[in-house]
């Protein structure tokens, strides 16, 4: 079909068929995003007078809930990561937020244990046909400085030490490639293998329900439900508006309501007793 002819009635025949298959709401709402942008080219191009796509009403995007453990959890969830392979991996992931790609990317030169953080420049993908590739992180925001616990940099400090010992036992062998988590023989981890092993850690140890990625939001609901700004956790995640870490942990916002409110009610009560 020539993009000339095209009809909004069109496009919204076309978004109401896959859903109709089955494909959820958020998938649609990509497929609008794309085409209403590669219009927008047409436009500023000269090809198109008016970009349809505006007059078509797209689905709302999915609110879920986001996967979370009760708090007693998650902290046997730490003592359990001890001596387990990948154990570091899922407690620096719970530790920081950070995504999947940007732990198995992350190298020694961007982290400074001294001063307790690490700035997040690099993603490590493993692509089909293609092995392990290194790119950018996804967003400009997602190009951040991370703040690090004492419990992190000491977690940090123990994966240099297994490295150095490694590196020994190794040898000639050992691969110097500056990762901060490798195999034993100083490679790159897997991304995927280190997911897989995440699933089978919650069956053996038969904690409740979690992916790899539900650590992320572990983190980010515990950040809000201790009361830190939604526009520091915001950042910490590297979303690229805060808009979109409050529309994800819409869920947390009731608690935090009535924690803001009881403490502006205790204010009061201290500021009347006072009186």
């Amino acid at each position: 079909m020539a993009i000339q002819s095209l009809t909004p009635s069109q496009i919204q025949k076309v978004y109401a068929g896959m859903l109709e298959r089955g494909l959820s709401q958020t998938t649609v709402l990509h497929t609008h995003r794309v085409l209403r942008e590669a219009l927008g080219h047409a436009v500023k191009w000269g090809i198109l007078a008016r970009n349809v796509a505006d007059a078509v009403s797209p689905p709302r995007r999915e609110q879920k809930v986001m996967e979370m453990w009760n708090i007693p959890t998650s902290p046997d969830f730490i003592d359990l990561c001890d001596g387990s392979r990948y154990g570091d991996v899922f407690q620096f992931a719970i530790h920081t937020g950070m995504r999947r790609s940007e732990i198995c990317g992350l190298k020694w030169e961007s982290v400074d244990l001294m001063e307790g953080r690490l700035s997040v420049e690099r993603t490590l993908h493993s692509i089909n046909g293609q092995g392990l590739v290194e790119g950018l992180p996804k967003t400009k925001r997602s190009r951040r400085n991370i703040a690090l616990a004492p419990e992190t940099v000491e977690l940090l400090r123990k994966v240099q030490g297994t490295q150095k010992l490694h590196g020994m036992e190794f040898g000639d062998l050992w691969n110097d490639t500056g990762y901060v988590f490798t195999r034993p023989n100083g490679l790159p981890l897997i991304p995927q293998e280190v997911t897989k092993a995440f699933t089978g850690f919650i069956r053996k140890n038969n904690l409740p329900h979690m992916t790899l990625h539900g650590l992320r939001h572990a983190y980010a609901t515990l950040g809000l439900l201790a009361g830190i700004d939604s526009k520091v956790v915001s950042e910490a995640l590297g979303h690229s508006t805060i808009s979109i870490t409050m529309d994800l942990y819409s869920h947390v916002m009731p608690k935090m309501k009535e924690a803001h409110a009881q403490t502006i009610a205790n204010l009061l009560k201290r500021e009347s007793q006072t009186g």
